[in-house]
C-alpha cells in the first residue's frame, strides 16, 4: 500500500517542536524565537525598567532632532524691545534678554550671556550622550576582553591582569582623570577617553567572574573535546553566554560617565561648549537670583542618568531568576 510521506513541517524539525506563529508571519522557528523573545522584553524588565527605556529613548529623541528643530544656536544673542524713553521716537530700543524668565518664545529663560537656556540644553544632550556611550563602548569592550581572556586562561594570565587591575583601583579615580587632562587641553575625545579607561577596569573585574562561571560548564567541556580553539571558545561559547552582565554594565556605565563629566566640568576640565556639566557649572554665581541657569541642566542630568540606571536594573532583575521569583 503506498504511503504518503510525512510532510515537514516547522514541528517536525529536529531538536523540538515549533514556536506558534500567533502573528501568522511565516516565520521559521529560529526567527519566531526572536520575535518571542522581543514581546517578553517589557515583562521581563518591568515598569521601571520600561520608565527607563521611555526616559533614555526621549533623550535620544531630543539629541537627534531637537538642534535642528530649535529656532536659536547654541551661541545665539537673544534680544528684546523695550519701549524708548524718548516719547517722540517712534521705534522700540532693543537690549540683551540677561537672565530672563520663562517666557513662550524661551521656555527655560536665557543665561547670564542672554543664550537661549533650552537650546543649550538640547545642544548639551548631544554631548552628554556622546561622552556618555563613548566612555562605555571603549571602557565595556576593553573591559569584555580582559575579563574574558583572564578569566578563561587563569594562571598566571589571570594574575598579571589581575594585579594591573587592582593597581588602577587603588587610585583614586580623580587623580587618573587630571593625569589624562595633562596630556593635551581640554576636548571630546580626551574626555571620552579618560573616562573610558576609567570604566574598564570595573567592567573586566565583572567579566572575568561571569567567565569563571560558565569556564566549567558542560557545552564548555563538549565544544573542548571537538577541538575547538581558545579564540572559538572565547568567541562563541563564552562571550553568548554573558551578554547579560554585559549589557547591565554597559547601560549603568552610560549614567555614570555623563555625571563624571558633569563633575570635570566643576574643576573647569570639562567638555568644551554647552554641555550639561558646564551650564551647571556656570549657573553657581546666580542660584540666589536665577536658579533655573543649573536647575535646566541638573534636571537634564538626573533624567538621562535615571534612565539609564532603570534599564540596568531592569535588565539585571530580568536575567536573575532569583529576582524574579521574589
Amino acid at each position: 500500500m503506498h504511503r504518503t510521506p510525512p510532510s515537514r513541517t516547522p514541528s517536525s524539525r529536529q531538536g523540538g517542536s515549533a514556536i506558534p506563529d500567533t502573528w501568522g508571519l511565516g516565520l521559521s522557528d529560529e526567527r519566531m524565537a526572536w520575535v518571542a523573545g522581543l514581546r517578553s522584553i517589557p515583562r521581563r524588565v518591568g515598569l521601571l525598567g520600561m520608565i527607563g527605556a521611555a526616559l533614555v529613548v526621549l533623550v535620544g529623541l531630543v539629541a537627534l532632532l531637537g538642534p535642528g528643530l530649535s529656532p536659536y544656536g547654541k551661541d545665539d544673542v537673544v534680544w528684546v524691545d523695550v519701549e524708548s524713553p524718548d516719547s517722540d521716537s517712534p521705534s522700540a530700543a532693543r537690549r540683551l534678554a540677561i537672565l530672563a524668565g520663562p517666557s513662550l518664545s524661551h521656555p527655560l529663560g536665557t543665561d547670564n550671556l542672554s543664550r537661549d537656556l533650552m537650546t543649550r540644553v538640547i545642544h548639551g544632550s548631544r554631548i552628554a550622550l556622546i561622552v556618555g556611550f563613548g566612555a562605555a563602548l571603549m571602557g565595556t569592550a576593553v573591559g569584555v576582553l580582559i575579563g574574558i581572556v583572564s578569566g578563561y586562561f587563569g594562571g598566571i594570565v589571570d594574575i598579571a591582569m589581575q594585579r594591573v587591575v587592582d593597581s588602577i583601583i587603588a587610585m583614586p579615580g580623580i587623580v587618573i582623570l587630571l593625569l589624562f587632562t595633562q596630556i593635551g587641553e581640554r576636548s571630546l575625545t580626551l574626555t571620552v577617553t579618560a573616562l573610558g579607561f576609567l570604566g574598564t577596569v570595573s567592567a573586566a573585574r565583572v567579566v572575568r567572574a561571569a567567565t569563571l562561571s560558565v569556564r566549567g560548564e558542560v557545552y564548555m567541556e563538549a565544544a573542548r573535546s571537538t577541538g575547538a580553539s581558545d579564540l572559538r571558545m572565547m568567541v562563541r561559547h563564552i562571550l553568548p553566554n554573558i551578554v547579560a552582565p554585559i549589557v547591565i554594565i554597559f547601560s549603568i556605565a552610560v549614567g555614570t560617565n555623563i555625571l563624571a563629566e558633569s563633575g570635570l566640568a566643576f574643576l573647569n576640565l570639562g567638555v568644551p561648549g554647552p554641555s550639561w556639566g558646564n551650564m551647571v557649572s556656570e549657573g553657581r554665581a546666580f542660584l540666589d537670583s536665577k536658579p533655573m541657569m543649573s536647575l535646566a541642566a541638573g534636571g537634564a542630568i538626573t533624567m538621562t542618568v535615571l534612565g539609564f540606571n532603570l534599564v540596568g536594573d531592569g535588565i539585571r532583575d530580568g536575567f536573575d531568576p532569583t529576582r524574579r521569583s521574589g
